[in-house]
């Protein structure tokens, strides 16, 4: 095909693509995902800022369930228009850096993976992210191509906003300097005003948020940096970060990933092409930190997905423009696409790999996709209680931000929920909120994991505490999970500030004061 019938072709399969998201959020039988719920939390109480994470996400779904309704269709709107947006900045980033054939593959491979997948129908941090990393970058390389200053400051405000979706990326800043620094032709650049004003826009309009943090005690950062543990090399950490990144991008292109790398990292570095030079750096120094940082720390797989946004252009680019045989190019191309389709289609409903016998051999309880049942039943059984308990008389209270978030969705009314927390540290956005330290008088509803117990100090703070409701959740005939259900009567209080040391009492307190 031509150059323009390339194009022609991505917008009917971009839009064809935007059609299946929108039905598939609209017809889907998962409920929400415990994140997903959480962040609808923050939206019923918009800020600059929340406990581990920037405030975008909680703006988007503030945005879209006010526009519709508290539901998961609108809760989940944002993540399909962003994944739109990124297919649209992944087409025409190939499209100028290459041509509309490179852009076309590397967005239906891209979009062919269990991740991008996941990451288009499921409403966390993760949508923003990558559609303002992807945008960051097309507006980069506009700006350093000397297409117009003015790309220079839409890139600053691309940066700012990606960063109030996330803080990684930050990671972009070091990739343009990394790049402009090792480039010949755009070295100049480092001599003129552009790239400063750049980083000065994005973090002009992260500054609300970094004010918010200051007088949060930089929660927002602090809790991140807890994620990372402090001990020396370990194997076992690297293969697991490394290893299931084979199937977030499925095993063909992961692997056009790893050589787009190498041989694309080679003619930028090495033969001077600036096209891959541009891709490589704004690839590498992400994926490399998450990998080395991994020998030495647990690393969530989806920390390093940004990376792969430039990477698969990379790949793409290498294959076309490498010295195989077209009919081997055809079929690389081809064999990556078939098989991230299978992938992705099983991760739309993983449930289908039992249902096929494909996957009788795993448990039902270990399935993935269980993570998104039983919310809904468990809600209406909290629900039923209330309305017999009374609900002005009676809180909801459990010991798990994850399942605390779930109740104040699927709890007819969506009631205010509260957490437990005796440790006196700051675990999530509940320890921020005002807690249920003055209810006394009420009876509460304490949910747990099925076969645990309030914990003594919690149960001691109330007449009687009874155990009155268990929930059980099926996926057909097999046990998935469940949930004991504690009726306590009479809470007379109960400090939690008490047993805590000095610093975490003057935190704690300062943290409510300001939120």
């Amino acid at each position: 095909m031509n150059e323009k019938k390339y194009e022609r072709l991505f917008w009917p399969l971009a839009l064809g693509l935007f059609i299946f998201h929108l039905l598939y959020i609209w017809l889907t039988p998962f409920d929400l995902a415990p994140d997903e719920a959480y962040y609808w939390d923050w939206a019923r109480n918009l800020t600059l800022g929340y406990y581990s994470k920037p405030p975008l996400v909680a703006w988007v779904i503030a945005l879209f369930t006010r526009l519709g309704e508290d539901h998961p269709f609108f809760i989940r709107l944002g993540a399909v228009l962003f994944s739109l947006g990124s297919s649209i900045v992944l087409f025409y980033l190939g499209k100028a850096i290459f041509n509309p054939r490179v852009g076309l593959w590397a967005f239906v491979i891209g979009n062919a993976t269990p991740g991008l997948a996941v990451g288009s129908v499921i409403m966390t941090i993760d949508p923003p992210l990558m559609f303002f990393w992807g945008l960051t970058i097309l507006l980069l390389h506009l700006a350093t191509s000397g297409k117009g200053k003015g790309y220079w400051y839409l890139a600053g405000v691309s940066l700012g906003l990606g960063l109030l979706s996330k803080y990684t990326t930050v990671a972009l800043i070091p990739s343009l300097f990394f790049y402009l620094t090792l480039s010949p032709k755009r070295r100049f650049w480092l001599r003129t005003k552009e790239p400063y004003l750049f980083i000065f826009i994005s973090l002009l309009i992260l500054s609300p948020n970094l004010y918010w943090n200051y007088i949060h005690q930089w929660t927002a950062f602090k809790q991140p940096a807890g994620l990372v543990e402090n001990r020396g090399p370990n194997l076992e950490t690297f293969v697991w970060f490394l290893g299931p990144q084979v199937g977030i991008l499925s095993p063909i292109s992961f692997l056009l990933v790893i050589y787009g790398l190498w041989q694309g990292g080679k003619w930028g570095i090495f033969h001077n092409d600036d096209r891959y030079l541009f891709l490589f750096w704004h690839s590498i120094p992400l994926l490399g930190f998450f990998l080395i940082l991994s020998v030495f720390s647990v690393c969530y797989v989806n920390w390093a997905a940004p990376a792969y946004f430039t990477a698969f252009i990379m790949a793409v680019g290498v294959i076309c423009e490498g010295s195989w045989r077209d009919k081997i190019k055809r079929w690389v191309l081809v064999s990556a696409l078939l098989l991230g389709i299978i992938t992705s289609f099983f991760t739309y409903n993983m449930d289908m790999v039992r249902t096929l016998g494909l996957g009788a051999h795993i448990p039902a309880k270990d399935v993935p996709t269980n993570r998104l049942k039983g919310w809904r039943e468990l809600g209406g059984e909290v629900s039923k209680l209330l309305a017999d308990l009374g609900r002005e008389k009676t809180f909801i209270i459990s010991n798990k931000r994850q399942i605390a978030s779930e109740l104040a969705f699927y709890v007819e009314g969506h009631p205010k929920v509260y957490t437990l927390n005796l440790t006196g540290l700051v675990k999530s956005q509940y320890d921020l909120w005002e807690s249920f330290e003055g209810k006394v008088g009420l009876n509460a509803l304490y949910i747990t994991k099925l076969g645990r117990h309030p914990p003594k100090r919690f149960a001691s703070a109330f007449d009687t505490v009874e155990e009155i409701k268990q929930v059980k959740i099926y996926t057909g005939k097999e046990f998935v999970k469940g949930y004991s259900i504690f009726y306590c009567q009479g809470f007379h209080g109960l400090d939690l500030g008490a047993h805590l040391p000095p610093l975490n009492l003057r935190s704690r307190a300062s943290l409510k004061k300001n939120n």
